[in-house]
């Protein structure tokens, strides 16, 4: 048996209801969706979570066409589905908790006396996360365009720790043809993804496309998320069946090259392409006057690297990223490669 908060699952039962979360001031509650199965049979527990950022719903759904065709009585070990965590995001389409403005997803493992989404991290931290073996994490870029699954880099390369191992195994498990991690303080400390690592969780994130696009491209991307939920149930034993994928190859890229946006706002034009080579110094995008067409301003690589499938829709308004690039650090065949985890 496994129980959250008020809900508890016996062995091949599919089970339904909220995580009760804090509520504001003026009493709008964070209570959290949560589904779990509880297998027939001794194995892993898998977090599946969405739209931690409000707007990001690929993941949502996604989650929700697993939950209806997962047969608890036919899975070893747990699965904990959590289609929507950040709920007053979701509901406003927003990435943030619109009543702190915080985002939930850098601030585990919670602090009780800290603002609502704090109160909220340390609940679902407590009674959802410390149960996992693993957690897949489903974002998509809510204005740009994203296909690859983030993994946290090894602090040494030559001797990856078991998780780290695990980690990057799931990584490729999951079926997409690209994987990529940021080089260490990319983006600061993580230290939500610290957190994940102390309870010894394998913890990863893929990320797909989104903003305009996402009426004509939506399905295939909620296609592939839902694909690679079964694939990560499959990699950890948790349910038979043959890998389905974008192609045998996952290339693992070091995005070791951030591009932001110039203090400057206006349209922004894309002059390269995913998988293009692109040297230091060359013109990667410019911002133009969304009126007149004038260029307002330049945007030039800063390291000889390869465009990997990420980047922003148009307008860009304040401080963001707008290219992702990075050079291979491996490229796995999944034909010969062991796309088995095992769990104690």
């Amino acid at each position: 048996m496994i129980k959250i908060g008020d809900l508890q699952a016996s062995a091949g039962q599919h089970v339904f209801g909220f995580l009760k979360g804090p509520r504001s001031r003026s009493g709008l509650h964070g209570d959290v969706p949560v589904h779990i199965f509880a297998g027939t049979e001794p194995g892993p527990t898998l977090l599946v979570q969405g739209a931690v950022h409000g707007g990001e719903v690929i993941g949502s759904i996604a989650i929700l066409r697993v939950v209806k065709s997962l047969d608890a009585k036919k899975l070893r070990g747990t699965v904990i589905a959590v289609p929507v965590l950040n709920r007053i995001g979701f509901e406003l389409g927003d990435r943030p908790n619109k009543i702190d403005g915080k985002d939930i997803s850098t601030l585990f493992p919670g602090n009780p006396r800290g603002s609502f989404s704090d109160q909220l991290a340390a609940i679902y931290f407590e009674e959802v996360i410390r149960k996992a073996n693993a957690m897949l994490d489903l974002h998509a870029a809510a204005k740009g365009y994203e296909r690859y699954v983030l993994f946290t880099v090894e602090r040494d390369p030559k001797n990856p720790t078991e998780i780290e191992r695990k980690r990057r195994k799931l990584a490729v498990a999951f079926g997409l043809d690209t994987a990529a991690f940021f080089p260490p303080l990319t983006f600061g400390t993580n230290k939500s993804e610290e957190a994940f690592e102390r309870e010894g969780i394998v913890f990863f994130q893929p990320e797909f496309g989104g903003g305009t696009g996402w009426h004509e491209n939506g399905e295939a991307n909620v296609r592939d998320a839902a694909r690679g939920i079964w694939n990560t149930m499959r990699a950890m034993r948790m349910v038979d069946g043959p890998f389905e994928s974008d192609g045998p190859l996952c290339t693992i890229y070091n995005a070791n090259v951030v591009l932001w946006k110039p203090p400057l706002d206006g349209l922004f034009v894309r002059l390269k392409k995913f998988g293009d080579h692109v040297q230091e110094g060359e013109v990667y995008a410019v911002l133009q006057d969304p009126y007149t067409g004038r260029e307002i301003a330049p945007m030039r690589n800063t390291k000889t690297a390869t465009v990997i499938p990420s980047g922003l829709e148009w307008p860009t308004v304040g401080a963001t990223s707008v290219g992702i690039l990075g050079e291979i650090d491996e490229v796995v065949d999944r034909r010969t490669a062991d796309l088995y985890v095992d769990f104690a």
